[in-house]
């Protein structure tokens, strides 16, 4: 399956204090490293969670990567479709 995006979910670091921002900023670098062989790759890291936005890239040589990145808790590669009933279907 060709999948668009990654939702990476990352434990403890939403539930810091004031420091929250450095420690998302922080794991968000160190996924960009870990990530340099794609650069077509787009990161969108917000409070609870980071969307890679693959472009492209193939996610069977992403995930691996993702894998060895501390403070990731978790991730689900996906695709991203439109809000309709039948694109939906078709996606699946």
């Amino acid at each position: 399956m060709k999948y668009s995006e990654i939702m990476v979910r990352y434990g403890e670091l939403s539930t810091k204090g004031k420091n929250r921002k450095s420690f998302i900023m922080q794991l968000a670098q160190n996924v960009r490293q870990a990530l340099k062989d794609f650069p077509e790759i787009k990161i969108h890291a917000d409070r609870d969670r980071m969307h890679l936005l693959l472009n492209g890239a193939d996610s069977q040589l992403v995930i691996p990567k993702l894998a060895k990145i501390f403070g990731i808790q978790n991730f689900s590669p996906s695709i991203r479709v439109e809000k309709d009933v039948e694109v939906l279907n078709q996606a699946v």
